[in-house]
Formats: C-alpha cells, structure tokens, sequence
C-alpha cells in the first residue's frame, strides 16, 4: 500500500492513505540505508495490525523536493507571514525565504498579519511591492477575524 506521512514523533510516524490514518514505524533497512523518512514522503508500507491500524513503512518514494530544516519532502506550497507591526516585519529575511522557495521552485504566498495595528499603513507598501513581483499577498488583523487578498 502506499500513503503520505503526516507527521512524525520520535521513530513513530502517522500516515495518510485512502482518508485511513496509520501509525508506522520504519523498516530496520532504512536505517541501514541512512534515509529517514520525513513528513511530506509518500511511501510503501504493509499493514502489521489492521485492528489498531499499525504499519512497517517498506520503502520511501523518490522525492521531489527536500527541506533539511524543517525536515519535509514533497512540498509544493510556502506560507510567509510576517507582521506588519509589533513586531516590524523583516523584509531581507522574507526575500531571503522567497528566494529560496523560488530556487525550490515551490508556490509562495505572503500573509501580512496585524494590519490593523500599522497606523501609518506601511503594510499596503509591502503589499504593493510583493504583488508587482507576481506574489498572492493576503492581509489579516490581529483583532478580528477578516481577511482580504
């Protein structure tokens, strides 16, 4: 069977397949191998345990991107957010990300939270200058719970 690993704790890894969730744990030969799954790897796994839904995960899939830091595979979308206020919002580490993403060739989308707090609306200068260069950039308060793209 295959699935997709959804999260992981120590050596214990929760897979997605067919809307069933599994705990797994890995084959010892993928220690042996040195390839850790991550979340985000689609791999083959045989079922140990229909009852309590406990699987062997036999084989990781080729991956089409890889994180080291967060460890995640397979990707294929990246939410920054950033503040607009309180604290003020670092744009060389935002472009630092984006450029990165883009190297990844993974979809990046900006989240500007606290626009409620930026009195001077600096936010809408941030904004403007992301969506020129072809970014989704989408606007959050702190206080209420609207939003606005």
């Amino acid at each position: 069977m295959q699935g997709i690993i959804i999260e992981s704790s120590s050596n214990l890894y929760q897979i997605i397949s067919d809307e069933i969730q599994y705990e797994a744990t890995p084959r010892g030969k993928l220690k042996k191998q040195e390839s850790t799954p991550v979340v985000g790897d689609k791999v083959e796994f045989e079922i140990t345990d229909k009852e309590k839904r406990q699987v062997v995960i036999e084989k990781i899939l080729p991956r089409k991107v890889f994180i080291k830091r967060p460890k995640l595979a397979n990707i294929t979308q990246l939410v920054f957010v950033i503040s607009s206020k309180d604290p003020k919002p670092d744009l060389l580490m935002l472009d630092k990300q984006l450029a990165f993403a883009e190297w990844l060739n993974i979809k990046a989308v900006i989240v500007l939270n606290k626009i409620d707090l930026d009195e001077e609306k600096e936010f809408k200068k941030i904004k403007e200058i992301y969506q020129k260069i072809g970014y989704p950039v989408i606007e959050t308060r702190s206080k209420t719970r609207n939003w606005n793209q």
